[in-house]
């Protein structure tokens, strides 16, 4: 019996007017630089935001407009309102959501370098399982694909924009071939750190060419169906690349504000 299908409510397109695009552009921006001050420390778990008023000066906009902002970031778990009272900066990590992350990752703006690091640990814990699974599903058509991007990688060596591609293409088969739905959206949705990071890693010295073997190997066990090792090779690929990352990230942006774009 196949699974059912929940569906969410349907709601009504509403056609915005240029002045309510700009508006829109402008709220999403004060999110962001709000944000970005929380998340930095600038305002502190429990602190209260400065006043509506106060925003309204300080960022030379409309209070309609600061009010979408703050309703942004309440609505992502980074504060919340007490009546009579003010805004006030949640303990994000134990009041946002998942909304939160993707939001960091997609803006294009810059992602603090523990958020890049932790991010590196989530994907090596969910992509570890994934191999495995890989091991006990693939097909020989789906190996002898990815043993082709593998060459292709090879033959790639001094392009690192296009290996890079190739690199993240393969991780992405690799996702979708593990057959579990709730790891290729964690994966979609985390697109742009993911290709920054992959990008990143290939201009390393070396990198590239160190990372061949490792792939090689990751084939071979898929293609002896051992789960466990391909597990253990697809580790030794990630922490390989996390540790090169870690090495040099604290030369980055000055150490803490690592541009995704």
């Amino acid at each position: 019996m196949d699974s059912p299908i929940i569906r969410m409510p349907k709601y009504q397109e509403k056609k915005l007017s240029d002045r309510d695009h700009r508006k829109e552009k402008l709220s999403g921006k004060i999110a962001k630089a709000l944000q970005m001050d929380i998340l930095s420390g600038k305002y502190s778990p429990g602190s209260r935001l400065p006043s509506e008023r106060n925003l309204v000066d300080l960022l030379s906009a409309s209070r309609i407009t600061v009010r979408e902002a703050i309703e942004k970031l309440i609505q992502l778990g980074i504060v919340e309102k007490r009546p009579n009272s003010g805004t006030y900066v949640n303990d994000v990590p134990a009041h946002a959501s998942i909304m939160l992350l993707m939001e960091i990752t997609n803006y294009g703006e810059a992602v603090d370098s523990d958020i890049l690091i932790a991010m590196m640990d989530f994907r090596r814990i969910i992509e570890v399982y994934g191999a495995a699974r890989v091991a006990q599903r693939a097909s020989a058509a789906d190996i002898a694909d990815m043993k082709e991007i593998v060459t292709d990688m090879k033959r790639q060596m001094d392009d690192k924009q296009a290996i890079a591609l190739l690199n993240f293409d393969l991780h992405a088969r690799l996702n979708r071939l593990a057959g579990n739905i709730v790891i290729r959206l964690l994966f979609n949705s985390f697109n742009p750190i993911y290709r920054y990071y992959i990008e990143f890693f290939h201009l390393l010295p070396n990198a590239s060419t160190d990372i061949i073997d490792y792939y090689e190997r990751l084939m071979a066990a898929i293609e002896a169906g051992d789960d466990q090792y391909t597990a253990h090779i697809m580790e030794e690929l990630l922490l390989y690349g996390e540790n090169r990352v870690k090495d040099v990230v604290g030369l980055v942006e000055n150490g803490k504000q690592i541009k995704l774009r």
